[in-house]
Parts: structure tokens; sequence; C-alpha cells
């Protein structure tokens, strides 16, 4: 099977209306094909995007700091740079600059407090003193911004102490954030995987391309399962994952200083959420096709259902890196620039990791999964009562194919990238 999808051009210009693409999506019912827009943002999509429930994932969200501590390594390499730099750059300075720190993704506050006071120490032992730092927690729009408040506000003391100014952004890290050359470290961890889904009329449709009178959109709710045609993986690989996450790179690459760096931890692939022990579909996907086996959910509900996100590999995000030096970044003086030429991978890694097991109950597993897909089936317009169905099946599901005490085995990659580069004398569209 093919999919009549243009590659990806040599400069992609990711303000610009003009530049956007288009691809032919296969009407099912009249068997012609419509135009599939990049570009456009719609409510619906603005829903996807926030595809995770928050009160249950804040719930169990510390299920998931194996992501944080596996790369512990790379954080304090990166920390070390960073020290060094900032001590070279103050030899002659009587008031040092307040430095920046970015926490990308920051959800309620919880792990990213863990990890930022564990990087500041570390900031603090390498430079042999307190370093002056303004710490800017990033979060996408529609999350609980009063709950993230309310965490960082119980560490005011810690703040202080440390002599550590803060802020919160609410805006998707898929746009442009500061103003370019101001940012001394960004770290995100497990959030990457998500899609930028404002750059689709409807990411639902991207599930049903060429999908003929196959109908393989019952078989998936998760481009990576194992029950996903391969041809349309990598379609979602060239058009989708890959030009985000170059994107991605190359915004964070105008807003780095030189010689800043920037660690980016990710959800991988495999992961037995999604590629469960036995080789068949997701436990969401196995859930949705037993509630339409039973009467209790129409079928349509689970042809929409799709997760925005794409698990990557090490080569997946080094194909994104080498495509972010063509993305162009549009300046308000109506010249473009491309950042992502100034970028170097300092290093890229693989860490297996287990949510849940030894005596940690296999249904705290299952609601951290539902927590984070529920948002994306509610997108796709099931009633309350399919809704309930959907759920209850899930944590049956999880009792079925899971071993509590074994966990759900997992991966994440990581990389570190550092801008290399003159420093960006324009003035960027902040938008």
């Amino acid at each position: 099977m093919s999919f009549l999808l243009p590659q990806i051009t040599k400069r992609w210009s990711i303000n610009c209306p003009s530049s956007v693409r288009a691809a032919l999506v296969r009407n099912r019912t009249t068997g012609s094909y419509h135009r599939l827009y990049h570009g456009t943002s719609s409510t619906k999509l603005r829903q996807v995007s926030s595809s995770m429930e928050a009160d249950g994932y804040n719930r169990q969200s510390l299920n998931q700091y194996t992501a944080h501590t596996s790369s512990e390594e790379m954080l304090v390499g990166s920390l070390d740079r960073m020290a060094s730099r900032v001590n070279f750059e103050d030899m002659d300075q009587e008031e040092p600059r307040r430095r920046h720190i970015v926490d990308l993704g920051s959800a309620d506050g919880s792990n990213s407090i863990k990890t930022l006071r564990f990087a500041i120490n570390q900031l603090h032992q390498s430079s042999h003193r307190i370093m002056p730092l303004h710490v800017t927690f990033e979060e996408q729009p529609a999350s609980d911004e009063e709950k993230l408040r309310d965490v960082l506000e119980s560490h005011d003391d810690w703040f202080k102490k440390n002599n550590v100014t803060r802020s919160i952004l609410i805006k998707s890290f898929y746009k442009q954030l500061f103003e370019p050359n101001s940012v001394d470290f960004f770290m995100s961890y497990i959030c990457l995987h998500w899609l930028d889904t404002s750059l689709a009329d409807d990411i639902a449709e991207w599930k049903l391309l060429g999908e003929g009178e196959n109908d393989h959109s019952l078989g998936f709710t998760c481009i990576n399962e194992s029950t996903a045609p391969a041809s349309l993986a990598r379609v979602w690989k060239r058009d989708l994952a890959d030009v985000h996450l170059a994107k991605f790179f190359a915004l964070r690459a105008n807003e780095l200083r030189p010689g800043a760096e920037a660690l980016l931890v990710m959800v991988s692939h495999p992961h037995e959420f999604i590629c469960p022990p036995d080789g068949g579909a997701s436990p969401l996907t196995r859930a949705m096709q037993n509630c339409v086996a039973q009467g209790l959910l129409r079928e349509n509900v689970l042809r929409r259902t799709i997760i925005p996100y794409f698990l990557r590999t090490i080569d997946d995000v080094k194909a994104a890196f080498d495509l972010a030096s063509s993305i162009e970044i549009n300046n308000l003086d109506g010249s473009t620039t491309t950042p992502g030429e100034f970028l170097e991978l300092v290093d890229v890694e693989a860490f297996p990791a287990t949510t849940g097991g030894g005596s940690q109950s296999i249904e705290s597993v299952a609601e951290l999964f539902w927590s984070i897909h529920s948002g994306a089936v509610k997108t796709a317009g099931p009633s309350e009562e399919e809704l309930e169905c959907i759920r209850r099946e899930t944590m049956q599901v999880f009792e079925d194919i899971y071993d509590s005490k074994k966990g759900v085995p997992s991966t994440f990659v990581a990389c570190v990238i550092r801008r290399i580069g003159p420093g960006n004398s324009g003035v960027n569209n902040i938008c």
C-alpha cells in the first residue's frame, strides 16, 4: 500500500501560510480524495493536544520518574559544562547575569521540582557558588496552571534560599517561547513524543490515510502498535514525527545562547503500553474492540480514536535532528533564519525502564495509562456510557495481559543538543 503524500521539501517554513503542504485523504463513502492541510489549528485539535487527564496523571506521574533518574548522568554532564561556561563568562563581572533555565512540559510540577532541585544543587557544586537563576516552567494551554502554581509555591523557601526566581509560561513548546539567545539551559522530560496537533486539520484523518476497503482503522489506536500498517507508520514518521521534532529543535536553537544546551527525554519504542508482551494490540485498542463486540461502543468512535504521539528510537531522533537545519524561522523584519544549522547533537542514548512492578498494583499502572490516553478517546466523541465502558475494559485488559510483579517494561530516549553557532541578531515573531 502506498500513500499519496509529498516528500519533505529542502526548506520547510514553519510560520508562512503559503508554505503549508497538503496530503490526499480518501473519502470512505465516495472513494474520492480531499486535501488535508498542515498549518491550520482547530478547537478539536487543541483538545487532542491535551489528551492527558490532569488529575489522574498528577496522582500517578511519579510512576514515570524513572525517565528523570535514568538520564541523570547526561543531566550532570550538561550542568557541569554550563557551570564552567558561566564561570568563564562571569570572570570579570561585578554583578553576574541571572541565568535562565527552562523546564518544558512541567505538568503539575511534582516531578519537575524534584529534578530542578537536583539540577540546581549540581550547578552550585560545579560552579562553587550560589548562581543567580531564573526558571521558567512551561506547560501547554489546557493544563491546570493553578495546580502547577500551588506546587511551586510550596517550595518558596527553597527558591529564596537558592537565589532562584521563577515564572510560569502557559504555551505550546511547538511555538516560539522566548527571545533569541536568551536561554541558558532547556530540560524536558517525557513530553516530546506528543505531536504538534496544530499542524493538521484533524489528526484522526491521518489514521484513515489509504484505508480503502481494508478497514485498518479498527485495529489500532496508536501508530506504534504492531497492528498499525507499517506503510502508514512510515508516513507518520516522515510527515509528522520527523517534521515536528525538527521544528522543535529549530525553535530551541533560536532561543539558546551560543554554547548553551538542552536535555530532552522522550518516551521511546518499544514500550509495552503500546506493544504488549503477547505481540497483539495495545490495551486501549483491545478495550475498545471489546466494547464494540459487546454492542456498547459505536464502531466509528474506535475508527476515529488515535493517540497523537509517536514513540521514537535513537535513529528517529537523529533523522529529525538532521532535518532541523532546513527549518526556517520567520523574523518580524521579513527575513528568515535557519537556526538548526547551528545545533550540535552532543549525545543520544536509550534507557530501559519499568512502570510499576513489585508491590505496586497493576490497577495503579492502568490508571496512569488511562490518564495519559483518555483525552484522545474523548475527542473521538463517545458518550459518557461508552467512555466508562472503555475505561472499565482497559482496567480489565491490564489485569489480563500484564504481570503485576514484573510491571510494564518501557524505553526512554534522551538527547543533548548544543547551540554552537553565532548569536541571532534578528528580532523574531514570538507568537
